[in-house]
């Protein structure tokens, strides 16, 4: 059963448009995720909060869990760039300056900027899987089916999880390509009734490394294709 914590919508809009898109600012990301299209909202969270719309403060939310996670190592990044305002004469609600350098993310002594700061579409994926992160989404449409006796049925589709432009299954990525790759190379044998025909997560790591995934990536994969029963568990006996 698909667990639902944030709520499916009805008024969220068109986000098809961003599905070939592989980089997001922190900014971009959330408001997607809250399911607010950017292109609507050039001035980011700022100009969603100053309108109302209903759902900024999930927007808020989701990009200040990305910024955490960009600090605790889990949200890999591309650029990481500090964000600094500069009151002249020292004096706040004055004249200002905003200030952008790039920097560590473990620097605690800078501010990590929503704006600037760009993360990829296979990175994100990854800390919504690793860190179980719901989203706002549309509900699943009613599909309709003509029976023999052309009676009509309808199934309501509540077992599935909703589609979101950012994770819709007919988007292709490297992060998509690694999981179909280990699960051809690695899940095709397993038999549930014999744990020991399951791979190690070590097995699938360094194999996906080999391929050109990031240990993050490749552990997240690990971590969707493996069964919970034979998590935290230790490495299986060798396959004959």
């Amino acid at each position: 059963m698909w667990k639902q914590g944030m709520p499916t919508l009805d008024d969220i809009p068109d986000l098809t448009h961003w599905k070939t898109v592989q980089e997001f600012s922190i900014e971009q990301a959330a408001l997607l995720l809250a399911g607010i299209d950017p292109l609507d909202f050039l001035g980011g969270i700022e100009e969603a909060r100053k309108l109302p719309h209903p759902r900024w403060k999930d927007a808020w939310g989701f990009a200040s869990g990305m910024v955490s996670a960009i600090r605790r190592g889990v949200l890999s990044v591309v650029k990481c760039v500090s964000e600094e305002t500069i009151w002249e004469n020292g004096v706040w609600g004055g004249e200002c300056v905003v200030v952008y350098e790039e920097m560590k993310p473990t620097d605690r002594r800078k501010e990590i900027s929503k704006i600037k700061t760009i993360i990829t579409r296979d990175s994100l994926l990854c800390w919504i899987t690793q860190e179980n992160v719901d989203f706002v989404r549309k509900p699943m449409p009613i599909i309709t089916h003509q029976s023999i006796k052309s009676k009509t049925i309808k199934l309501n589709n509540s077992d599935a999880p909703p589609s979101l432009a950012l994770l819709e299954k007919t988007h292709r990525s490297e992060g998509l390509e690694f999981v179909d790759d280990a699960i051809n190379q690695f899940w095709l044998t397993y038999d549930e009734n014999d744990p020991n025909t399951a791979p190690s997560k070590s097995e699938i790591v360094t194999y996906l490394e080999r391929k050109g995934a990031s240990n993050n990536i490749a552990q997240a994969v690990d971590l969707i294709l493996r069964p919970f029963t034979l998590r935290n568990k230790g490495r299986p006996k060798k396959r004959q």
